[in-house]
């Protein structure tokens, strides 16, 4: 999600330099944060980089994965382009000959950055747990891409599925269902996909889980500038703050948006936002609940009341969100239940 720049003059006459835009000032917040992991590693702060490493960890962002755990097939294909790639992760534990719960990771960063590998935490994590996993890249919206929209991306989610079952085959596994998965947004490509464009899976849906992705686009969910930009960048067509309540433009926002596709036929869902985020703001989660109760659709909401959009300050909850996970599994994939893990079926909404 990106906006354009506008150059502003003032009522001097003189000119101001454009605002930053939403993906700017979302990548400046994670480049400002990396250089400060390095600056304190190498200069030796330890307090200030055990903090920070500790706030990763109860975003539960950190997960080793030892050589002789399994395999990770890299770069795998899916399709044309230099982004037409995903990773697959095999673990030891999983078994052959019986069927396997396989779940694909969706990266965030605003349609416009991102990698496949942003999301190795999580298919290293529910590997572990007997889960075969997957993390794809697909386009991004840039200048050098302008064709690039939403539909795109929900085009090629397609293509990966079915390139990832051709894949699960050849290697001798069996996944009869799939659960898709993502953070951001990929949280919102996980859950549009899963709405409106399952039927089109080459491995059938069985829930969708994401944190912090945004469910709709319209103006009371991001203000009339945000919203404006990214209904264009999403929908690929020029949209103006003054003109959001034009019906062409309402259909394209609710074109990208989920919660506008929830119905009862949906599938189960597992959702997390917090309390603190400024950038997915709780109005999102409050609607993505209200849209899933009133359709009866199987949903668990995990609250992180005192997190921003990084979700890592409620280790707790982070806990309740993986544990969620893994009971879904056991529920809509009839996963075998992790022996070193004690399922909770606290706070399920059954719609």
């Amino acid at each position: 999600m990106s906006e354009t720049p506008l150059e502003t003059t003032s009522a001097a006459g003189r000119k101001q330099k454009p605002k930053p835009s939403l993906a700017e000032r979302i990548a400046r917040l994670v480049l400002f944060a990396v250089i400060l992991f390095v600056v304190l590693l190498v200069s030796g702060c330890g307090i200030a980089t055990l903090m920070y490493y500790r706030s990763l960890t109860r975003g539960g962002y950190v997960e080793k994965w030892d050589d002789d755990e399994g395999r990770i097939l890299e770069g795998l294909s899916y399709g044309k382009g230099d982004n037409a790639r995903y990773d697959l992760y095999l673990h030891k534990s999983i078994d052959p000959k019986a069927d396997a719960p396989l779940l694909l990771f969706i990266h965030g960063g605003s349609w416009t950055s991102g990698r496949r590998g942003d999301m190795a935490y999580a298919c290293k994590y529910y590997g572990k747990k007997g889960c075969i996993t997957a993390t794809m890249e697909y386009s991004l919206v840039s200048e050098q891409n302008p064709g690039v929209t939403v539909k795109t991306m929900l085009d090629e989610i397609t293509a990966c599925i079915a390139a990832l079952k051709k894949q699960l085959e050849k290697e001798g596994y069996h996944a009869p269902k799939l659960a898709i998965a993502g953070l951001s947004a990929g949280g919102h490509l996980a859950l549009l996909y899963a709405y409106s464009r399952a039927e089109e899976s080459a491995i059938p849906l069985a829930f969708v889980f994401e944190k912090v992705g945004p469910v709709s686009f319209r103006e009371e969910f991001w203000g009339a500038d945000i919203s404006a930009v990214l209904i264009g960048y999403g929908a690929g067509i020029k949209v103006d703050a003054g003109n959001l309540n034009d019906p062409e433009i309402v259909a394209a926002a609710d074109s990208l948006s989920p919660v506008h596709f929830v119905g009862p036929d949906s599938p189960p869902t597992i959702f997390a936002y917090g309390g603190k985020d400024t950038l997915v703001r709780p109005v999102h989660r409050n609607a993505l609940a209200k849209a899933l109760g009133e359709h009866r659709v199987p949903n668990r909401c995990i609250d992180f009341p005192n997190s921003n959009h990084a979700l890592w300050d409620d280790a707790e909850s982070t806990e309740m969100f993986r544990q969620a996970v893994l009971e879904y599994c056991i529920q809509y994939m009839k996963a075998q239940e992790p022996r070193t893990e004690e399922i909770s079926k606290k706070d399920e909404n059954p719609g």
